[in-house]
């Protein structure tokens, strides 16, 4: 299949991402992967084998949307990391020799503005806040905030903060 990614055309198919992924380690999960391929058995971050069967850089030359699109139209299964609420590991080190990344719990307050909307901010990682129409719109919005919070402190090497225990307390109004 001919694609065109920023710009340029690819011939791509299906046989190419299988053959340049092959004995392949995949990228370890950071937190900036919301989706993933299984290819040969091993998780994929979905922009890797693009980069893998174009030679396209990962940084700005082509989205995750791209990479989605062409795996989709090849006929590959895509999969999405539940990273807010998955506690078991996501790559499997048996098969992939992977290094192996968990996932955190974060607690988020929820607030109704003046306007009808639900503001929602983590209180752990000062300044990420979103907002929905719905409280379920609210707490997709903030999982995307803290997703992108946390592969920030990781490519500048911060400690990513863990949640000992989340309590209430009672105040007089």
């Amino acid at each position: 299949m001919r694609f065109v990614i920023s710009g340029r055309s690819y011939e791509i198919n299906r046989e190419d991402i299988l053959e340049n992924t092959k004995g392949v380690r995949p990228k370890g999960f950071d937190g900036r992967n919301r989706y993933y391929v299984e290819l040969h058995g091993t998780k994929y971050p979905i922009k890797q084998p693009i980069h893998l069967a174009t030679g396209l850089d990962y940084t700005g030359t082509f989205g995750a949307q791209d990479a989605f699109r062409i795996l989709k139209k090849l006929g590959f299964t895509i999969q999405q990391y539940n990273v807010i609420s998955e506690t078991k590991p996501v790559y499997d080190t048996a098969s992939s020799g992977a290094v192996v990344e968990g996932t955190k719990k974060f607690a988020v307050t929820l607030e109704q503005d003046e306007d009808g909307f639900i503001v929602v901010s983590c209180p752990a990682l000062p300044g990420c806040n979103s907002q929905g129409r719905t409280d379920e719109e609210a707490i997709a919005n903030i999982r995307e905030a803290i997703r992108g919070y946390i592969a920030s402190m990781r490519r500048h090497g911060e400690h990513i903060p863990s949640i000992k225990e989340v309590r209430e307390v009672e105040v007089p109004a």
